[in-house]
């Protein structure tokens, strides 16, 4: 554990939410979550059992779990020194959130919020101490896996960036400061770079959802598990490594990178994008098991082969 940090609230009981929470708790923080809805979400708690299982398989039994406290006012977070938000994507609604737990929380206190496309410095307008409120994005499902990005915005202090990098290390995360603030960070620019070309070839008829996804998970997405493009590239160049491919490669790419196409999601194609998966008729729970048992093996894989 982290020693600066004694309580880690959890701002919504959803899926980010509650596996955060399930993370936290697991590693022996006492953790209490947040959400106005709790009346209607269903089994909160086997949520959290589920995570701790999951992270009992890729640690080998974590022995200082905490129960972890659910309450519908957000009051009760007022004892946190590390606060996760995971509220809707609606910036008017985290600025609102986050307003409100200045006032009571401690001006020590960190904010980190959990959203995939805000900047930080959107999220700092509203508040009394900017500086502490960061982005702390995680890439789904957060327990497993290890990436969390550190985002500063205008307002911004180097030491509260080092006591999240320290607190989601902690929690055997891997902790990457973002140099510079971007629509989407890094992550999800990535991401949505290789979704949109999979969005256009399925426009395009040159594939259909299932060959794309097959292609991805059984060719270029193996490789990225290990490395990232940059080291895979160096890998391609043989024995001159990267300077040998982008000499006599780079182009090859530059080419491709020309043909790379832009597809609005239309009604049409959005549909065309749905019946792609439900033609396979998968139960979205198997897929979610096999999904994160086959993670633990490969994070177990990575950790044996030090990559």
């Amino acid at each position: 554990m982290h020693q600066g940090e004694t309580q880690i609230g959890v701002v919504g009981a959803g899926l980010i939410g509650l596996s955060w929470a399930g993370l936290f708790s697991a590693f022996g923080y006492k953790t209490i979550v947040y959400d106005p809805y709790l009346k209607r979400k269903k089994l909160p708690h086997q949520a959290i059992e589920e995570v701790w299982k999951s992270l009992d398989l890729l640690f080998d039994n974590l022995t200082n779990k905490k129960d972890v406290k659910f309450s519908n006012r957000i009051d009760a977070l007022k004892t946190s020194t590390f606060i996760q938000e995971n509220c809707l994507e609606k910036l008017s609604l985290k600025q609102e959130i986050i307003k409100e737990l200045e006032g009571f929380v401690s001006d020590k206190t960190i904010i980190a919020s959990s959203t995939s496309s805000f900047l930080p410095t959107e999220l700092q307008k509203v508040c009394a101490q900017p500086e502490r409120v960061i982005v702390g994005h995680p890439m789904n499902p957060p327990h497993l896996i290890p990436v969390v990005e550190i985002v500063l915005g205008k307002f911004s202090n180097q030491e509260i960036a080092n006591r999240a990098k320290s607190f989601y290390s902690s929690l055997q995360r891997v902790p990457i400061q973002i140099k510079k603030e971007m629509r989407g960070h890094l992550a999800n620019r990535l991401t949505s770079a290789l979704y949109r070309e999979a969005v256009y070839l399925v426009s395009e008829g040159v594939a259909d959802v299932e060959d794309v996804d097959s292609v991805i998970s059984n060719g270029p997405g193996l490789r990225l598990a290990l490395f990232g493009p940059h080291m895979n590239y160096h890998l391609g160049g043989g024995e001159g490594g990267y300077r040998n491919y982008l000499e006599h490669l780079g182009p090859s790419q530059e080419v491709r990178w020309e043909t790379l196409g832009h597809t609005a999601l239309t009604p049409e194609i959005k549909e065309k994008l749905i019946q792609g998966i439900e033609k396979q008729h998968l139960n979205i729970t198997e897929l979610k098991n096999k999904r994160d048992n086959g993670l633990i093996e490969i994070l177990k894989a990575k950790k044996a082969n030090n990559l």
